[in-house]
């Protein structure tokens, strides 16, 4: 057996011309691949290394042959050092489109290109724009709707929300849209307490799912979560590895504490002053100050920071953030009409706040190759005390993330997987 840093083995590395008449293997060819997840991104991406010396295609190489221009097909399967040890029979099998080509160059006897890939979906959504208005009941109906449009080849996961935010498209595409929208959704049953949701895509499909959903969800899922375990020490790859498969080979804390940025980002308070042009008025003072109280967390409940006293405040005692806008009254009806098309009380403080809390602690870990795993799930970490007796775990780093970003990277003789980890404060908060 391998050792579980190894080699990956490409089973198909496909590249089909944009007509489907021409399809070439350049598994001999693969220099780098690394393939990218992020919560932040509606779209999958990897880039990849390529050094042809054997394929000709009508007498040329592959980029002239094919050719490569930008929307080839790439279809892959790679089976890794990690399946063969868990049994899974499945490779990491995905179909992906060229969307940019970098720093070709070649010679009579080779060529070496590199190739940046997307979603399919990636490449449909810039080709369709949005022209029409919106006005479902609730913002999850609106996404489901924008989503059709570029016609999704996986299963798509909305979580359910409890408001709506009527918008015209202006001709923005769906995706945009779809994370635009996702700024403003508050889950169901927060009751305008909580907001704030994430769209992205995985290798499994489109996700748009709340952070307290994500963190109500790894908290389910604590048992079934991945374990990853810092050790002083490997041990021998070819005769434990089960415990290697598991062991985190280096470590990066990003960040564990920003006081003044949560601050500024509005985690611990902010004072809400909207125009309303129907009436000319502005919001009161005791109703302005919002103050989160968020019990969904992954860590533990801290206390919260002082704040100002909405019935008296002082010129010198705002809130830490300062959130102003015109209120959308009447904006997308014909005729007259005082109805709030969009009530920012509902979200924009909530969602700041949370935003900022979700990655107050963020770390980057290096793991043997995992692709099971992807952007969204919780990972079971687990590091030692810093103490010169006898080791015991850190209980306030330890404990359950959700991975923000995800890499696999393979490299002719190695793999590996990067992820980038956050939650929300310190200890393991696994009561729900």
């Amino acid at each position: 057996m391998a050792a579980l840093t190894g080699a990956s083995v490409y089973e198909k590395f496909n590249i089909t011309s944009k007509d489907g008449k021409k399809t070439v293997s350049i598994i001999g060819g693969v220099l780098d691949f690394q393939y990218f997840e992020n919560l932040y991104s509606p779209i999958t991406t990897a880039i990849i290394e390529v050094a042809n010396t054997g394929n000709t295609i009508d007498g040329q190489g592959i980029y002239n042959g094919l050719p490569i221009r930008g929307g080839e097909r790439v279809h892959f399967q790679i089976k890794t050092p990690f399946d063969n040890l868990s049994g899974k029979a499945e490779p990491f099998d995905y179909i992906m489109y060229v969307d940019k080509i970098l720093s070709y160059a070649s010679d009579k006897r080779a060529e070496h290109f590199v190739l940046h890939l997307v979603s399919r979906e990636g490449i449909t959504n810039e080709q369709t724009r949005i022209s029409r208005k919106y006005s479902d009941p609730t913002i999850d109906k609106s996404i489901q709707q924008i989503l059709s449009l570029v016609e999704p080849l996986q299963a798509v996961d909305l979580e359910k929300t409890e408001n709506a935010f009527p918008f015209t498209g202006n001709m923005k595409h769906p995706l945009t849209w779809a994370v635009l929208l996702s700024k403003h959704a508050v889950p169901v049953g927060a009751k305008s307490k909580s907001a704030g949701f994430f769209f992205w895509q995985t290798k499994r499909g489109f996700v748009f799912k709340s952070i307290d959903g994500l963190v109500k969800f790894a908290k389910e899922k604590e048992k079934e979560a991945q374990k990853y375990y810092y050790r002083e020490t490997m041990s021998n790859p070819y005769e434990n590895p089960g415990e290697n498969a598991t062991t985190i080979l280096t470590f990066q804390v990003n960040k564990s504490a920003d006081l003044r940025r949560s601050l500024n980002e509005g985690e611990k308070s902010s004072y809400r002053i909207f125009f309303n042009p129907l009436d000319f008025s502005f919001t009161q003072p005791n109703e302005s100050l919002f103050t989160p109280d968020f019990k969904n967390i992954l860590g533990e409940l801290e206390e919260p920071a002082a704040v100002a006293d909405p019935e008296n405040i002082n010129a010198t005692q705002w809130a830490p953030r300062v959130l102003s806008g015109t209120a959308n009254v009447g904006t997308l009806d014909v005729g007259v009409s005082t109805e709030f098309n969009y009530n920012p009380y509902q979200d924009q403080a909530q969602a700041a706040a949370r935003y900022s809390s979700f990655s107050n602690i963020d770390l980057t870990i290096l793991v043997p190759v995992n692709t099971n795993l992807c952007a969204g799930d919780p990972v079971n970490l687990e590091f030692p005390k810093v103490s010169v007796e006898t080791p015991e775990i850190d209980r306030k780093t330890s404990g359950l993330y959700i991975i923000r970003e995800i890499t696999h990277k393979f490299l002719p003789t190695k793999s590996y997987t990067s992820m980038r980890v956050v939650k929300d404060s310190p200890g393991n908060n696994t009561k729900s």
